[in-house]
């Protein structure tokens, strides 16, 4: 049975276009890369978003473990799930915890998601191999709607027949493909996350 785990970081990429940039002084930038550059980290703050209220650390450990050795929850070797265990306890969540994500009580075994780590689901639905810059494509449409406004105006050939009327349509809809587009875009995110996140059975 083969693991999904590696030790990978995550290239810092631009957050101009990702809406990242609402981090406060409390969770900066760096930190926020650094804290989801581990595989285990990102699994199991995926999971925690998915749950209503405290989560027991039993939990997560079975979903991570199951998650990392692609195996079902009721399957989960002692072995495989002492290594989770041990790394999340000790390592992971107390990490997580330090930067303001979760609240974890270690004594009581229990985890909680904090706000902040709305800032972190952001992060992990952002995709840099299908990315678009969306700044620049409304930047884009903006003079596009500029240029047919000066031409409409100075009835320059062959835009003579564009009324105010019709500008005002051609700018809506091309607005409007856009944001259609973008809902899609963001979408597509979401599920890719969830699916790279999924767990058997």
């Amino acid at each position: 049975m083969g693991t999904k785990y590696t030790e990978t970081a995550v290239p810092n990429q631009p957050t101009s276009d990702i809406g990242l940039g609402a981090i406060t002084d409390q969770l900066s930038r760096s930190e926020l890369f650094d804290v989801l550059s581990h595989e285990r980290r990102r699994c199991a703050l995926y999971y925690l978003q998915q749950q209503d209220g405290p989560v027991k650390l039993g939990e997560v450990v079975d979903y991570v473990t199951a998650w990392q050795y692609d195996r079902e929850i009721t399957e989960l070797p002692s072995d495989e799930r002492m290594r989770v265990y041990s790394a999340l306890h000790q390592v992971h969540l107390p990490k997580l915890d330090a930067v303001g994500l979760i609240e974890y009580d270690s004594d009581g075994g229990t985890i909680t998601v904090n706000e902040e780590a709305e800032y972190a689901r952001l992060y992990l639905e952002y995709d840099p191999g299908n990315d678009i810059s969306w700044s620049s494509l409304y930047l884009g449409l903006t003079g596009v709607g500029g240029v047919l406004a000066t031409v409409s105006q100075q009835s320059i050939y062959p835009f003579d027949w564009l009324t105010a009327s019709l500008l005002i349509w051609i700018v809506l809809v091309m607005f409007a493909l856009a944001g259609a587009i973008h809902t899609v875009h963001n979408w597509r995110n979401k599920q890719a996350i969830e699916t790279l996140f999924e767990v058997r059975g």
